[in-house]
């Protein structure tokens, strides 16, 4: 079993999430790693979540303008890093760590791609409005992963497109192990590769 496409699940805060995204094969599995976040995942449950896991890469989300990268990430046994801020980007690159960049419109993409010296993993791109044809054009040269407009009826077609992959959303569990899926399913079913249908 395998996905069509690169997959990033964000704000993952409980086991269920981080298990179901596991077994789907999903990429990465992203973690609000600031005392600050409104979704802040502490070491300790970072560590009691990712001991239950396997292959998948673990990435830091830093959402502030104020943190030190590499007081944020300490005690994290992490694989990347995700930023928001431009001026966070070189720092994250020392680290040593893969970073990519969270862009809130089409301007910031290229602009976050040309400040890392073109060495981000991706760039994250979540806008309320996305020119298509900018989109197709910036996605030949950069790898953009998607993280809006698109439904569990569309993401096939973007997994043909030139973008690197898709990112969706975690979310909270209903009470310790309980957790409705649907969303999050629907959009990973369908990109699920079934494997003797495509022998």
């Amino acid at each position: 079993m395998a996905l069509r496409t690169f997959v990033k699940v964000s704000g993952i805060n409980n086991l269920s999430d981080a298990r179901y995204c596991a077994g789907m094969e999903v990429n990465q599995l992203g973690f609000e790693i600031e005392e600050s976040a409104s979704n802040y995942t502490d070491i300790q449950k970072y560590k009691e979540i990712t001991e239950w896991l396997s292959g998948v890469e673990y990435v830091g989300e830093i959402s502030s303008a104020d943190s030190v990268i590499k007081v944020v990430i300490e005690g994290y046994q992490l694989n990347a890093i995700q930023v928001e801020h431009i001026e966070h980007i070189n720092e994250a690159l020392e680290t040593g760590l893969a970073v990519s960049f969270l862009a809130h419109d089409i301007d910031s993409v290229k602009a976050a791609w040309e400040a890392s010296g073109e060495k981000l993993a991706y760039v994250l791109l979540d806008a309320s409005e996305i020119d298509q044809d900018r989109l197709k054009s910036l996605s030949k040269d950069i790898p953009v992963v998607l993280a809006s407009g698109f439904t569990a009826e569309t993401v096939t077609e973007l997994a043909k497109s030139d973008l690197k992959g898709i990112s969706i959303q975690g979310g909270n569990e209903i009470r310790p192990g309980y957790k409705d899926f649907d969303e999050m399913a629907d959009i990973l079913e369908t990109l699920e590769i079934d494997d003797l249908a495509d022998e």
